[in-house]
């Protein structure tokens, strides 16, 4: 385990180590077109502001578990496929991702992430995006994202696909995925997958459901709706859990299908990742559940040692008097 500060990397010691003479040491050695700084996207060094001003003023303590699972090792750029959650319960896996690169030098890497399109609405927006998040604005197709990633213009891009259901309460906490152009785009161009998930930033929400858990009728499974906040206050722990995930297709069993049978097979693919992603939401649930019951455990220790401390100082100021005893 890594710390720096409020932010640690998780059971990465040992897999870096482990990895090192063959997958990091080869993508170093062969892949360099990654860390050229050229193509789409900017290098992911260029998220140092970012990354510094959400890990340092909106959390208090973030932790990312198996980062390696975002490196293009093996020749394969990575598309990240990230649970929003409610609002803006994103922003700390994105920088936690940042932050991963730049720390274990691989801060050349060319990146860059796909928001909603509503957001490039907002003047202003669209340019910080791609400047220091390092949105490929000008490749907004499959076909051209496909490119992208065959022609190793960018070492790592991903997106949330719940888009706009974030606004929505589910009995997930992974919303149905709105967008699946990505993951398409993943499997045409025979990219790695690392699937992102987080618990930490619920409370930059508020969530009104219908009562008695009753859902919406023919809506899918809505039984609310998020009312997202600004990260009006620091979050007090923010974890993220990244895990490679390798699709039952590949590009060649794309080949020769129509557009329907290709579709089939790719909504297969949607909701098998959506369903791991739940699956890994659960976990890092347990795990804050964990983490929180140690802190507290060790919060009330170290009141315990005081209020012995205090015991002390005060026989000592005040000793038993023995011809009363």
């Amino acid at each position: 385990m890594k710390t720096n500060h409020n932010y640690i990397i998780s059971n990465s010691k040992d897999l870096i180590d482990d990895v090192a003479d063959i997958a990091i040491d080869n993508f170093r050695d062969k892949d360099r077109q990654f860390s050229s700084g050229k193509g789409k996207g900017v290098q992911m060094k260029n998220w140092k502001p970012f990354t510094d001003f959400v890990l340092n003023k909106l959390v208090n303590k973030a932790e990312i578990i198996n980062g390696e699972a975002l490196l293009p090792a093996d020749g394969r750029p990575v598309v990240a496929i990230a649970s929003h959650g409610p609002g803006v319960a994103w922003m700390p896996l994105a920088a936690l991702a940042g932050k991963f690169f730049i720390n274990n030098g691989y801060g050349d890497i060319i990146g860059g992430i796909y928001p909603h399109k509503a957001l490039f609405l907002i003047p202003g927006l669209k340019g910080y995006y791609k400047r220091v998040l390092g949105t490929p604005t000008e490749v907004n197709t499959v076909d051209g994202i496909v490119d992208l990633l065959k022609n190793h213009e960018i070492g790592l891009t991903g997106t949330a696909p719940e888009g706009a259901n974030c606004l929505l309460s589910f009995n997930d906490y992974v919303a149905p995925f709105r967008s699946k152009g990505m993951i398409a785009a993943a499997i045409k161009a025979d990219a790695g997958i690392c699937l992102m998930a987080h618990q930490g930033a619920e409370s930059w929400n508020i969530r009104v459901n219908l009562p008695l858990g009753l859902n919406i009728p023919f809506t899918n499974g809505v039984k609310g709706v998020n009312i997202p906040l600004p990260p009006y206050r620091k979050i007090r722990h923010y974890i993220v859990l990244c895990k490679r995930y390798e699709p039952s297709i590949t590009s060649n069993d794309l080949k020769n299908r129509t557009k329907r049978q290709s579709r089939f097979l790719i909504n297969i693919e949607v909701e098998k990742i959506r369903a791991e992603m739940n699956r890994m939401t659960d976990e890092v649930r347990d795990l804050m559940k964990e983490k929180t019951v140690k802190f507290k455990a060790a919060k009330q220790q170290k009141a315990n040692t005081w209020q012995k401390k205090v015991l002390q100082i005060q026989s000592r100021l005040f000793p038993a008097d023995e011809a009363y005893g």
